[in-house]
């Protein structure tokens, strides 16, 4: 059996680089590693990584990484509202939802 790898080209990394920067230095969370599924070291760790990407690369998550994407992603949408999630993130709320449900998909939790 194959290892589980969900592959983002540089449309979405940037929404997945804006909403880790969000969760790490944008707003608090309580129960930080619970609410992410990752803890602030290996989110940071995931952040420094995606900040060197050219824009023809692309990124390839493992299973506790696409999960921490959708969490992380879940609760800027949650925290940041339609208006201030595209100020801050640059993407529209209604991209966040659909790649939201596309994380989603993958997650039977």
């Amino acid at each position: 059996m194959s290892e589980f790898r969900f592959n983002l080209d540089s449309s979405k990394w940037g929404l997945l680089r804006s909403v880790l920067n969000e969760v790490l230095n944008g707003f608090a969370l309580d129960n930080f590693d619970a609410v992410i599924g990752l803890n602030r070291g290996e989110l940071h760790t995931l952040l420094s990584h995606l900040c060197y990407l050219s824009v023809n690369e692309k990124v390839n998550l493992d299973l506790r990484q696409t999960g921490a994407f959708r969490n992380a992603l879940r609760e800027s949408l949650r925290e940041l509202g339609t208006e201030e999630f595209h100020t801050r993130t640059g993407y529209t709320f209604d991209e966040g939802q659909r790649v939201l449900g596309e994380l989603g998909a993958l997650s039977h939790d």
